[in-house]
This record gives C-alpha cells, sequence and structure tokens, in this order.
C-alpha cells in the first residue's frame, strides 16, 4: 500500500506491530525529526512533512477502534487491486553529487556500493545505496584522531562498515534506518549521509 495515508509506512513498522512497537516508533521520529532540530529551512519544511505524517499515523494506529476500521479499510483497498504483472520495480533515490551538490534520482541498490555519474557536471563518484544502519554509530580513537564506525547490512545480508571524521547532531542514525552515503571520488571518503523516509530524502554534508 502506498498511498499518502499509509499510516504503517509513516511509523516504518509492520501491519502487525504491537502497541509498545508502535508507539516507540512514533515516539522516535517525533525527536529524530523535530523541525526545531534544523537550521536549513527547506530541510526544517521536510522535517515538518513528516512530523505531520507520524502525528496522523499515531492518531489512528495508537488508538485500538481507529486501528482495527484503518486495518479492514486497508484489506478491501489491497484486495480490490490487481497484482502487478512482474516484479515491482525498484525505489529511487534521492541523492547529492559530492561535486556539485546537484540532487540525482538513481535506482535503489539495496545497500550495494556503485558508481554514479552527476546528470548536471558529469561527475563520477561511488555511493551506498539503500543500506540498513546496524546500531548506532560509535566513536572510536584512532591513530588519525577520533572517528565514527557505522555499521551496515545489504539485502544479501553482508556487513560494510563506514568511518566518519564527524556526524552533524540534526542526523539521528538508529537500528533499522535506511541509509545511504555518497562518497568523495578523489578521496573516498564520505561527502553526503542521506536518510531515506517515505517518498522523503534528507541529506547531510559529513566528512
Amino acid at each position: 500500500m502506498s498511498e499518502p495515508d499509509d499510516h504503517y509506512a509513516a511509523l516504518d513498522v509492520a501491519p502487525d506491530a504491537g502497541a509498545r512497537e508502535i508507539r516507540d516508533a512514533w515516539r522516535f521520529r517525533i525527536a529524530a525529526f523535530h523541525p526545531d532540530r534544523f537550521r536549513d529551512a527547506a530541510q526544517r519544511e521536510r522535517a515538518q512533512e513528516i512530523t505531520k505524517r507520524v502525528n496522523a499515523a499515531w492518531h489512528v494506529l495508537g488508538d485500538p477502534a481507529r486501528r482495527s476500521r484503518y486495518d479492514a479499510r486497508r484489506t478491501r483497498r489491497a484486495r480490490a487491486r490487481t497484482e502487478p504483472a512482474g516484479p515491482p520495480p525498484r525505489p529511487r533515490r534521492e541523492l547529492p553529487c559530492p561535486t556539485c551538490a546537484s540532487r540525482c534520482r538513481v535506482d535503489d541498490a539495496g545497500g550495494a556500493v556503485v558508481e554514479l555519474a552527476c546528470p548536471a557536471c558529469g561527475a563520477r563518484f561511488p555511493a551506498m545505496i539503500g543500506a540498513y544502519c546496524l546500531g548506532r554509530p560509535r566513536l572510536q580513537r584512532r591513530w588519525l584522531g577520533l572517528r565514527y564506525e557505522a555499521v551496515f547490512a545489504d539485502a544479501a545480508g553482508g556487513r560494510r562498515s563506514v568511518s566518519f571524521r564527524s556526524l552533524p547532531p540534526e542526523l539521528a542514525l538508529s537500528e533499522g534506518e535506511l541509509f545511504s552515503v555518497v562518497f568523495d571520488a578523489r578521496t573516498g571518503r564520505p561527502a553526503y549521509a542521506i536518510v531515506h523516509g517515505t517518498g522523503l530524502d534528507m541529506a547531510w554534508r559529513v566528512r
């Protein structure tokens, strides 16, 4: 179900999620995407959109009676739709170019690292697209100083560790977050970190 009122998708929980899981998902997103945490006007506006969807989802799924009626409507809609021919298309992701910051729309790669070409400036760069964060990043001491080490899983079950020199305070990485990293083609270091929400990709400049 991909309608704008897909409350389970807004909270990123399964339709059979328990009441506690739904409440925890709502609390996390309200804290992580509170508009006051964002200085950039565009990101603040996106955060407000997320907050509205999350609160609307909680209003329905947090009440047993409303959730029961919603589930019944959701089931009827699912039965009314015909099965698509062939496999469903892969989601599209928006990633910024590390050279000119133009946004590139690309297919989700299930956490694999692929090489992209910016349609605006033509620069080529690697990116890890559509991975899942495993736990929270850990601050570790390296011979060049402190680094944040984050571990990500791809669709095939493989794991990849990415090292960040610093992470912005607005970036709330948590278990299960759908994530992409754009790397600088020259140094191989992370240039952008992107969190993927429902129809929304939020990017932060990192190093």
